[in-house]
């Protein structure tokens, strides 16, 4: 999914949320103290785990977009739900320009504020992943 990452200790991590001295970021499972030494809080939540570090503790920032097809139509795939009954799915938007397109498609919306679905990750075809490392700065 199209989300901003942190590296910290050589792997990356996506942006949960932050301060101006402080980010917290998404774990794929409860953290641990010999992971994050340089934490100051952790969130072992399984549905939602997260690591409070100090911003001088991470050590690069990245931008990650992904595309793909759905239906036919090109995409770009944005957040993916992480409670409830659509737990897993993810949000796309249509990243064509023909509006009888999206709709064919399947895709909800109109031409100001453009079309979406929610959809499982597995039925996104073409999947391109682009990674761009960027200035360490405020999230």
């Amino acid at each position: 999914m199209s989300e901003t990452l942190f590296e910290y200790r050589g792997k990356r991590y996506p942006w949960h949320s932050g301060g101006d001295d402080y980010l917290r970021l998404q774990t794929d499972r409860p953290p641990t103290a010999e992971d994050f030494p340089d934490a100051t809080e952790m969130n072992a939540d399984p549905h939602d785990p997260w690591v409070k570090l100090p911003r001088r503790a991470v050590t690069a920032r990245f931008s990650q977009e992904v595309s793909g097809t759905w239906h036919g139509v090109p995409v770009h795939v944005g957040s993916r739900v992480k409670r409830g009954l659509e737990r897993g799915m993810v949000m796309v938007w249509y990243a064509g320009k023909e509006p009888d397109a999206a709709v064919s498609a399947g895709l909800s919306g109109n031409q100001n504020d453009g079309w979406s679905a929610l959809v499982s990750p597995d039925e996104i075809e073409d999947v391109h992943v682009e990674t761009t490392r960027l200035p360490m700065v405020s999230a």
